[in-house]
């Protein structure tokens, strides 16, 4: 599940296009809700850190916002409607880990919405989604059990009783506690972010399901000679004797 820093500006399609070449499972987007309750495909409810226009998403319609230029990374790009995103995504076979943003402006139906415009193709070409908001979760589940959808966790305080399929967790306060309960009920566990292989290891080591990377090239050479080399025993010792060196330096 991935982005390649410095590819592209975030969550635009030229972006999403050029890390596909490179075949993540995912590429990991995110969307927010628009004035006339439209989605577009963009991270911060404010435009000013990309666009230097200090205007929200709510607050402006689809039409407006997909007129809108952002800037990253030398790169520029248009902000995209998500039904752009997720058929170009689609005809390029790229699936995605779409991640729905909420805010306050954002209208009680939004889960609706978001089937209703998306579910059919989002169920047909086997994309994800994960959310931080509770009430998206439960919703989307309880009327749509057979979509997939993830709860985002950013600290690991307890082990939620819920109806997602999996949950997303920052990486710092995973635990192998927190995997093996998930495992017994059949959910997946998947770390963000995840840049370094040492970070990587850890997580390969707990048994999570995915990792969601900003450093696509490295993340996936790293799996790719842990896994086609018998060399568990190898990351078992490596995991262990960091392990070790962060106890004698405490």
């Amino acid at each position: 599940m991935a982005f390649d820093n410095g590819n592209g500006v975030q969550n635009t399609i030229p972006a999403m296009v050029k890390t596909s070449k490179e075949r993540p499972d995912y590429v990991e987007m995110d969307i927010r809700m628009t004035k006339d309750h439209q989605f577009v495909v963009m991270h911060d409810g404010n435009l000013k850190s990309l666009a230097g226009l200090n205007r929200s998403v709510a607050s402006m319609t689809l039409r407006q916002l997909t007129k809108v230029t952002v800037t990253e990374n030398g790169y520029q790009a248009k902000i995209p409607s998500f039904n752009h995103y997720l058929n170009t995504a689609i005809k390029h076979h790229q699936k995605l880990l779409i991640e729905i943003k909420t805010g306050s402006a954002d209208t009680p139906d939004l889960s609706e919405r978001f089937y209703r415009q998306f579910g059919q193709r989002i169920l047909t070409n086997h994309e994800q989604v994960h959310t931080l908001s509770y009430k998206v979760m439960d919703k989307l589940k309880r009327e749509h059990p057979q979509l997939f959808v993830s709860y985002i966790m950013p600290y690991n305080l307890t082990f939620p009783r819920t109806r997602a399929n999996a949950y997303t967790m920052e990486s710092t306060t995973l635990n192998d506690s927190f995997v093996d309960q998930a495992n017994r009920e059949h959910k997946k566990v998947y770390a963000w972010d995840i840049d370094d292989v040492n970070s990587l290891d850890q997580m390969m080591f707990m048994g999570a399901n995915g990792v969601i990377t900003n450093n696509l090239g490295l993340i996936q050479q790293e799996i790719k000679d842990n896994t086609d080399h018998p060399s568990y025993a190898n990351l078992l010792l490596t995991f262990m004797n960091d392990l070790s060196l962060e106890t004698q330096t405490q």
